[in-house]
């Protein structure tokens, strides 16, 4: 488990105002688990998961894990090195010494046979398993993903929800989920958090618990609605400005 104690980003704006990005968050993210934070565009779900991963400082709070590891981010656009093969994009940064079963990791995430092939000009998909592989490479505590789904055609994003849930359940890495995708949240997802903005700050939590449904995506079953409904109500209690870019 990783546990946020009253986090706070501070930054200045380019006229050298000081704007409260969110303040005072506390909530925790699940051992071998995956949690989502729900929230606005703007809302600073991007700079919560760098600080999370070590890439941006917080102002003020702590950070406590349960162990001491990496924590990785997949960023939005998720990246690999189109003059690099599969098999080299996913060593990249792993250290001479790190011992990483390549076969094993491309058969996790889907990419056995393509181990020699270049990720030029290739889906969003594709290169998001390259990211996953090497963030399973790099034997990480949790790994945190920052909307990777958005461009993604909807045959590709249920086939990458699929992925991720197996492979959170086949290896018990934690997963952190940033999102403004109630849908995806709700199908992918043990915890959910749903955050304003202006400033951020974590106003409601969910536990979900079908699993069954979950696994054969079934957007239009009662309790898929259910959980949708009352997130939206939730989020509907909020200022209307404060709602802009939540996507069902």
């Amino acid at each position: 488990m990783i546990e946020l104690k009253n986090i706070t980003k501070i930054y200045s704006d380019e006229y050298g105002s000081k704007i409260n990005l969110f303040g005072d968050l506390s909530f925790a993210i699940i051992g071998s688990k995956i949690t989502s934070v729900i929230a606005p565009v703007g809302s600073g779900k991007s700079s919560l998961l760098k600080i999370i991963s070590g890439l941006e400082r917080e102002t003020s709070g702590q950070i406590i894990k349960q162990k001491e590891g990496k924590v990785i981010l997949i960023p939005s656009e998720p990246s690999s090195f189109p003059w690099l093969s599969v098999k080299e994009n996913i060593l990249f940064g792993t250290g001479k010494t790190a011992q990483v079963n390549i076969d094993e990791l491309t058969n996790l995430v889907g990419l056995e046979g393509y181990e020699y092939h270049y990720p030029n000009n290739r889906s969003i998909g594709f290169r998001f398993r390259i990211s996953l592989a090497r963030s399973l490479a790099n034997n990480p505590i949790c790994i945190c993903l920052d909307e990777p789904f958005n461009k993604m055609d909807d045959e590709t994003k249920i086939e990458i929800y699929q992925l991720v849930r197996r492979i959170n359940e086949i290896t018990g890495i934690t997963i952190l989920l940033a999102t403004t995708n109630i849908s995806e949240a709700i199908f992918l997802s043990d915890k959910l958090y749903l955050m304003s903005k202006d400033p951020g700050r974590i106003f409601s939590t969910l536990e979900i618990e079908f699993q069954i449904l979950r696994n054969s995506f079934l957007f239009n079953s009662n309790i898929f609605i259910s959980y949708r409904e009352q997130i939206e109500s939730l989020f509907i209690g909020l200022d209307s400005q404060k709602l802009l870019h939540i996507s069902i």
